[in-house]
């Protein structure tokens, strides 16, 4: 009786699922290994939303040349999808954009023509495999060719010089694609040509070229007709791989290129479906991707940019449409410009945070080098906008002035075709407000930006208090470190990244970051390289921070945190940054074990050394300043150069605990005198003065018992004092319930840890 029941159990459960198989068939019907055929494609049609018959009566007629001429004729005169531009006016658009941005022209057709010349119309997309000049092709060539990135270039060679030859090449080297494609000669695998980054690319590329090109009478109906097979292709490779949701904004970027091909083609029956599905996915994405303080969630700028430009499309083609997205998308989605506004440097740039991809060799016309872009190993790597495109995307999304302030004088490039003119000309009338946002904390993301104002010569400090939980693939060996801008310059850099350089893993390590260390153990361990053999690899082994404190204040700010990175050694690791408004930092970095070790600080820069004061000083920037120790007793200073990049490391060596006490004063032209630092320590207290122009710094530290001078007396473990020209201006005390300075006894609010007091008259 069992037996009979289990059989039946699984003849239903198979039943079930063969059931659910045939209907995902039935409404699903195109192949993923092949173009559809054109009884297929007909058969793909949801001809309710044709007002005629004429597409039917030459089906019945098995007149297939003129029913494709009709449906053509209809996506050519249809009022109902809506996409960035109209292709009736693209002859004006296209002079309109020389006019606005007169030399971008010259750039397109040079990126065009080095293109076409590297690899014409008959491409190796499967490796191992040589170009026209008979250099071998690696993967990375690979994802270059497959994203199609060039494509919308030479759409526009045509379109500037009515040339036949560049919309040749363009419809060759996509039936090339699929004939490689269909007959298994392309990539598979780890760089297979579909997997969903690139599939994405190349799907919203080729939609770009395609809907250009819809009034050219180059652009034969046999062309539109196969294109439109190529996008119906894509969808389902990409609907394939994005009905669940994929941590990463590999999956994002074909989600995007999905969600726009549905937009377009809701005549297909399949497009509700997909539609669906990707609008759903999308939705998990942006609310778990992107933090509610609006940064990405793997903490890296370049990819936090990459995913405004997929919302940003999702978005546009969504309202260009009548289609309203869910209100949480919209107020993310604007999150993302208010994130670049507070992570901003004072020149209006986003500092390098983590994987932030190094530029091309160039893009810009050499005629010394023809093939001076192609010939990079880099050529796989995307091209950011500036920040300041972003904000002026921003801002013409938003109408904000806050964004203008960060924008482009003049609508950027990079955007025209998205908008119709009218609303760029708009662009102009959008006043500007300076920011008056200045020290802040992301706090979902873990970054904490210091900044002393948004002048150009203001300083800024972001100091890295996160690791990415999930996906931490472009996480840098950098926890806790610093980056610092002053005098219109970055003085403390990260530094950019080549996934296809040999440098691509030490440049993501800590000897290149301005972090501390024991023992010379870098932070990233344990590499692991990826299959896919385009250089790319992650760390599977990094500290985990811990932020225990985050105050801003008119005179100060202070951050505390720690991480675990050299606990399996036995040592406890700890690092605060104290900023004196608006003149210098105090960088802590603490170092406790039971057992003897070495404790570095590494600070990035060519720097001359005082080896008796213990003390660098700048000298291969435009910026004057100074990095000095307080302890005065001897330690080791060296010089070290990394893939030319120079940085000095500070080291104490045969300590149990050791404290570094950090103080980096930017200098401006009027300032003459070098800063000074004094460290003085007893059983109970240590104090650092530090003392620059006319004002003087006190920062106390309590020790074993409550911190008792003539002039202080308290129970904060942290205290803070302000003295200018000689009088007392402020002071905060942490973690702390009484004190008495300078002979008056302080009220502290007892339900908060930090507490400030301003004694300005």
């Amino acid at each position: 009786m069992k037996k009979s029941i289990i059989f039946i159990l699984i003849i239903t459960i198979f039943n079930f699922s063969c059931n659910e198989k045939i209907e995902e068939r039935h409404w699903d019907k195109i192949p993923r290994g092949r173009l559809l055929t054109d009884s297929e494609f007909f058969d793909l049609i949801d001809y309710d939303y044709f007002k005629n018959e004429k597409i039917q009566l030459a089906l019945e007629k098995k007149d297939t040349l003129l029913a494709k001429k009709e449906i053509i004729k209809y996506f050519n005169t249809r009022t109902t999808s809506k996409y960035f531009f109209n292709a009736k006016s693209i002859k004006e658009s296209v002079k309109d954009f020389v006019n606005r941005y007169p030399l971008e022209k010259n750039e397109i057709l040079a990126r065009s023509d080095e293109y076409i010349n590297t690899y014409g119309g008959d491409v190796n997309w499967i490796l191992p495999s040589k170009d026209l000049i008979g250099r071998q092709q690696n993967p990375n060539t690979i994802r270059f060719l497959a994203r199609q990135s060039i494509a919308w270039d030479i759409a526009m060679s045509y379109h500037l010089t009515n040339k036949i030859g560049y919309l040749s090449i363009f419809l060759s080297q996509i039936r090339d694609f699929i004939d490689d494609y269909e007959s298994g000669r392309t990539e598979a695998g780890r760089n297979d040509v579909f997997e969903r980054f690139y599939a994405g690319h190349r799907l919203r590329n080729l939609l770009m070229v395609h809907n250009s090109l819809l009034s050219s009478p180059d652009y034969n109906f046999n062309d539109q007709i196969f294109m439109i097979k190529v996008f119906l292709l894509h969808g389902a490779r990409l609907y394939d791989s994005c009905k669940k949701f994929h941590w990463g904004n590999h999956q994002l970027h074909g989600l995007a290129g999905l969600y726009e091909m549905t937009i377009m083609y809701p005549e297909f029956t399949v497009m509700n479906n997909w539609n669906d599905r990707a609008k759903e996915v999308i939705m998990e994405h942006i609310s778990t991707e992107i933090k509610p303080d609006g940064f990405q969630f793997e903490r890296a700028s370049h990819y936090f940019k990459l995913d405004i430009l997929n919302y940003f499309r999702i978005s546009q083609i969504s309202k260009l449409n009548n289609i309203t997205l869910d209100n949480l998308f919209l107020s993310r989605f604007k999150k993302m410009f208010d994130a670049i506004l507070k992570l901003s440097m004072p020149n209006k740039n986003l500092p390098v945070l983590q994987d932030a991809q190094d530029e091309y060799n160039s893009t810009k016309l050499n005629t010394d080098n023809r093939f001076n872009q192609l010939s990079s190993n880099n050529i796989a790597e995307l091209k950011d906008p500036s920040e300041s495109s972003y904000m002026s995307l921003g801002t013409l999304i938003f109408n904000e002035p806050i964004y203008r302030f960060f924008a482009d004088d003049i609508f950027p490039h990079e955007f025209y075709w998205f908008f119709p003119k009218e609303r760029i000309a708009s662009y102009k009338k959008i006043n500007t407000k300076i920011p008056e946002i200045k020290s802040v904390s992301l706090d979902s993301s873990k970054y904490y930006v210091m900044r002393s104002g948004w002048g150009i010569d203001d300083l800024y400090m972001v100091i890295d208090g996160g690791l990415a939980k999930y996906k931490p693939d472009h996480t840098h060996g950098g926890i806790l470190g610093i980056i610092a801008y002053a005098n219109g310059e970055v003085i403390l850099p990260n530094y950019r990244v080549r996934y296809s350089s040999p440098s691509y893993r030490t440049m993501k390590n800590s000897l290149v970051k301005n972090v501390a260390i024991c023992d010379n153990i870098l932070q990233g361990k344990d590499w692991i390289s990826n299959h896919a053999r385009t250089g790319f690899g992650i760390w599977d082994k990094l500290p985990k921070p811990t932020v225990d404190l985050w105050y801003t204040g008119s005179d100060f700010d202070i951050f505390s945190g720690t991480h675990n990175g050299y606990s399996e050694i036995g040592v406890d690791y700890s690092r605060s940054v104290i900023f004196f408004k608006p003149d210098s930092w105090l960088i802590i970095d603490k170092f406790k074990s039971n057992d003897y070790h070495k404790y570095q600080q590494i600070w990035q820069g060519e720097y001359q050394i005082d080896f008796k004061k213990n003390s660098i000083f700048s000298k291969n920037f435009k910026s004057k300043f100074s990095i000095m120790q307080a302890d005065p007793s001897a330690m080791n200073i060296t010089n070290k150069k990394n893939y030319e990049k120079h940085s000095v490391i500070f080291e104490k060596e045969g300590f149990k605990d050791y404290s570094f006490y950090t103080l980096i004063t930017p200098m401006g032209s009027k300032d003459n005198k070098i800063p000074q630092i004094s460290l003085f320590e007893r059983s109970n207290y240590l104090q650092v003065k530090t003392e620059f122009n006319n004002k003087i710094y006190y920062y106390y530290e309590k020790k074993n018992y409550d911190i008792k001078l003539d002039e202080l007396n308290t129970d904060a473990t942290q205290v803070l004092v302000l003295y200018e020209n000689n009088l007392l201006k402020s002071s905060l005390f942490v973690n702390g319930s009484y004190a008495r300075l300078n002979k008056s006894n302080l009220v502290f609010d007892k339900s908060i840890n930090v507490n400030y007091f301003n004694n300005r008259e």
